[in-house]
C-alpha cells in the first residue's frame, strides 16, 4: 500500500472516531474512553494529524480531564499553521469551552475584523464567544451584520434589555468574574434563550468535579457576583441566569 493510501485510510479512521465521539452523550464514559484510546493510537502513528489532536482534546473534555484537554489545546497551538477551516472551528469551540478566551480571541480577531467575509462560516462560534466573553457590543454587531446567515431575534431582545437597563458593562464584568472563578475548572459551556414573553439568557457551565464540589464552587462564584452587585449598586442583572453542572450531564454535541 502506498503512502497516499495509508494517509487516506488514517484520515478516514480519525474522522470516523471523531464523529462517533461527537454523537455520544458525555455520560457514556466507557465508550468515550475506548474512542480516546483509539485516537491515541492514531495520534502516535501520525503526531501531525490535527483532527486526531482535536479528537483527543474533545475526549478529555468529555471525560472531565481538564488538564489533559488543556495540554492538547496548547499542543495544537504550538503546531501553528496547517489547520483546515472545519478543524479551526472545532478547535476554537474547545478553547471557549475550556475558558481559554485569550487564545480563542487571537484566532477570532482577524475574523471579526473582516466580519462580512467570515460571518457565514464563523457566525455560530462568534456568537458563543461574544456571550461567554460578555461582550454585548460584539454580539450586537454580529447580529446586525447584513451577511449574518440568520437573525437571532431573541438575542436582540436581550441586547435591548441590557442596554435599556444599563447592564452592558455589568454583564461583561460578571462574565469575567465567572470565568476567573472557574479558571482551571471549566470543561464546557453552552447557552440558550428561554422564556415565552420576557426572554432570559441562560448560561450552562460544565465542570469535571463531582456534584458536592460543584455546589460549593457555585456558592463561591455567586458570593463574588453578589459582592460585585453590591459594590456597583444593583440587585442583580435581570433576564440572566447561570448554572454549574457535572460534565457528564452535557448533551451530545452532534456531528453527522
Amino acid at each position: 500500500m502506498n503512502n497516499n493510501a495509508e494517509n487516506t485510510n488514517q484520515e478516514d479512521q480519525v474522522l470516523f472516531l471523531y464523529t462517533q465521539l461527537m454523537n455520544l452523550p458525555f455520560s457514556e464514559t466507557e465508550t468515550i474512553m475506548q474512542i480516546e484510546q483509539s485516537l491515541y493510537q492514531e495520534h502516535n502513528a501520525n503526531p501531525q494529524d490535527r483532527l486526531a489532536i482535536i479528537g483527543l482534546l474533545q475526549a478529555e473534555i468529555m471525560l472531565g480531564n481538564r488538564k489533559k484537554a488543556q495540554s492538547f489545546a496548547y499542543l495544537l497551538w504550538d503546531m501553528g499553521e496547517g489547520i483546515s477551516l472545519a478543524e479551526e472551528l472545532l478547535y476554537i469551540n474547545n478553547l471557549i469551552d475550556l475558558g481559554l478566551l485569550d487564545m480563542a480571541s487571537e484566532l477570532l480577531k482577524p475574523r471579526f475584523e473582516n466580519l462580512s467575509q467570515n460571518i457565514e462560516n464563523f457566525f455560530a462560534i462568534m456568537l458563543k464567544f461574544s456571550i461567554m466573553s460578555g461582550n454585548i457590543y460584539w454580539l450586537e454587531n454580529l447580529l446586525k451584520n447584513p451577511h449574518a446567515p440568520y437573525q437571532e431575534v431573541e438575542y436582540g431582545q436581550i441586547i435591548s434589555h441590557y442596554k435599556n437597563y444599563g447592564y452592558v458593562e455589568h454583564f461583561k464584568n460578571i462574565m469575567k468574574i465567572i470565568q476567573e472563578k472557574l479558571k482551571g475548572k471549566l470543561c464546557a459551556c453552552e447557552y440558550n434563550i428561554t422564556g415565552s414573553k420576557n426572554k432570559d439568557l441562560e448560561i450552562f457551565l460544565y465542570l469535571g468535579q463531582d456534584i458536592n464540589e460543584i455546589e460549593e464552587i457555585q456558592k463561591t462564584v455567586q458570593e463574588a457576583i453578589n459582592s460585585y452587585n453590591k459594590t456597583v449598586g444593583i440587585e442583580k442583572i435581570s433576564n440572566f441566569n447561570w448554572t454549574l453542572y457535572p460534565i457528564a450531564e452535557h448533551f451530545p454535541m452532534g456531528l453527522d
